[in-house]
């Protein structure tokens, strides 16, 4: 059976959210997506609840929770997920234009959401916030979403803060063969990014899971948490304690 009854993910579209809405929907839970583009293949479940949203334009976001999360309180799992990759390349090359994008979905539109959720005074179990092993490792090219991330991860452990009867987490979910991949394996290849040479040598491997093959282990991850991490903590799925 799944603990978490009722879920509300962002960036539902694809890639993870996608696997993890499958995943909950398949446990039995009720699931609320937001995300820009419809998720086709989830439309006509009767426990998934969908309302489109460009997370870019942060001003819209309130009218679209009010629309799909109304009597939907309380919530038992939040899943901040959406998020884009920006321009890949040195930092002295990327535009701020970009990097202002980057941070507005991966970042920014967060806090109207959560903003607008606990200004409704709903009842929330737990907070999971995506991030990524970029936030940490530093490596060249990941450039605004490495920053973006590492923003996140504290934007994290402030609200933890905040809201002391919601365990929060920035979850780092390992390599997982998505959109994202494509547009990095797409490129040429660069002695400037060795990290992109990592990657090719993944995928196809277990070591860079499809979206669905990841998110089974993520929804028994997430509900690992509470147990496992004070409230705020950055995790990733690859190392203690969460690896064992």
């Amino acid at each position: 059976m799944c603990e978490s009854k009722q879920v509300f993910i962002t960036g539902v579209s694809r890639g993870i959210g996608l696997g993890l809405a499958k995943r909950y929907l398949d446990l039995g839970a009720e699931v609320c997506g937001l995300s820009r583009t419809a998720p086709e293949s989830l439309l006509a479940h009767d426990r998934f609840r969908f309302q489109s949203c460009d997370l870019e334009k942060i001003d819209q976001i309130p009218a679209a929770l009010e629309d799909l999360l109304k009597e939907r309180n309380p919530i038992d799992l939040v899943i901040l997920n959406a998020g884009v990759l920006g321009q890949f390349g040195d930092l002295a090359e990327t535009p701020l234009t970009d990097l202002a994008r980057t941070m507005q979905v991966n970042v920014w539109s967060n806090k109207v959401v959560l903003d607008w959720l606990f200004a409704q005074s709903f009842e929330i179990g737990q907070v999971v916030t995506i991030s990524s092993g970029a936030s940490v490792n530093g490596n060249r090219g990941w450039s605004g979403y490495g920053i973006s991330k590492a923003a996140l991860n504290m934007f994290t452990k402030l609200y933890a803060k905040e809201q002391s009867a919601t365990h929060f987490t920035a979850l780092a979910p390992g390599v997982v063969d998505t959109v994202i991949q494509d547009n990095l394996l797409s490129r040429e290849r660069d002695e400037r990014f060795p990290a992109l040479e990592i990657l090719r040598s993944k995928r196809g491997t277990a070591d860079m899971p499809d979206p669905e093959t990841a998110a089974e282990r993520l929804v028994n991850t997430i509900a690992r948490l509470p147990n496992l991490m004070e409230s705020g903590n950055y995790a990733d799925v690859r190392k203690p304690p969460l690896s064992e």
